[in-house]
């Protein structure tokens, strides 16, 4: 296991499988889902790992097993992943090549991320969450949770998420970049231009997923000139939140990404 220091002051633990054989010369980094620790993505790990993959995978800072954890004195935002996380964990990258790999909030990183340094990616069960790409009643719900989550953090100082099942403890300024583009549709805070580029990104909608409808995946991919988009649908012994359920038995989502990579959906060798 390594380590690195984010903002030269929290530590973040970094860890790596790979398969016995490296034939593939090819990483994947886990960008996870606001308040998911990283254990909560071991089968996808591991089931990456026996397609011979190697997998580096991260809890955020001050999250999941890294300490301190998120309070009022400790804050970080959407800039502050792009510019002080991601890039640690590619350093711990020792493969030919790396696919960002980013659930939900990990999806919007690994999209921001990629936009500006041309990095291949693969995003699941995310998407753009301005209000507009939901259906008249999934806005009134989107919005309404906005008003919370700024009351919750403001009283607080960070989003204590644990109270209302959504996240655990999250930092405020990154709650607040969230709101921002839930109203506005936009990603300025991350201080990247928007221009769409030639990246390889492979987009993985779920069917019935109230937190990422197919509309909202449409958006964030439209970034991007060259990507696919794939719309599945659980199996239905999978009870639950579509949005993180899958988790339990990735094994349909592990099998497109593998396709993808093969068919040079995601990034050619």
């Amino acid at each position: 296991m390594n380590s690195f220091f984010f903002k030269d002051v929290y530590a973040v633990k970094v860890n790596k499988i790979s398969p016995s054989s490296q034939d593939k010369h090819l990483t994947f980094i886990i960008l996870p889902a606001i308040g998911v620790p990283i254990k909560k993505y071991e089968r996808l790990i591991t089931g990456l790992k026996n397609k011979g993959y190697s997998v580096i995978y991260a809890d955020y800072p001050c999250c999941g097993e890294n300490i301190p954890q998120i309070s009022k004195d400790h804050d970080y935002d959407y800039a502050d992943l792009l510019q002080y996380f991601i890039p640690n964990l590619i350093k711990s990258c020792d493969t030919q090549d790396f696919v960002l790999l980013g659930h939900s909030l990990g999806g919007h990183l690994a999209s921001l991320y990629a936009l500006k340094n041309n990095a291949p990616i693969v995003v699941i069960a995310s998407g753009n969450i301005h209000y507009k790409n939901w259906n008249l009643t999934g806005r009134a719900k989107i919005l309404s949770a906005v008003l919370l989550f700024k009351a919750l953090t403001k009283a607080y100082g960070f989003f204590p998420g644990y109270k209302i099942g959504f996240g655990y403890r999250e930092a405020k300024s990154l709650m607040n970049n969230w709101c921002h583009t839930v109203l506005t549709g936009n990603y300025s805070f991350s201080g990247i231009e928007f221009k769409k580029n030639a990246i390889k990104g492979l987009f993985i909608n779920i069917k019935d997923d109230r937190f990422s409808p197919l509309k909202s995946t449409k958006k964030l991919a439209d970034m991007f000139h060259h990507h696919v988009l794939e719309q599945i649908e659980l199996p239905s012994h999978l009870k639950g939140n579509r949005h993180s359920i899958w988790l339990k038995n990735p094994d349909q989502i592990i099998k497109i990404i593998d396709r993808g990579v093969k068919e040079a959906k995601i990034l050619a060798y």
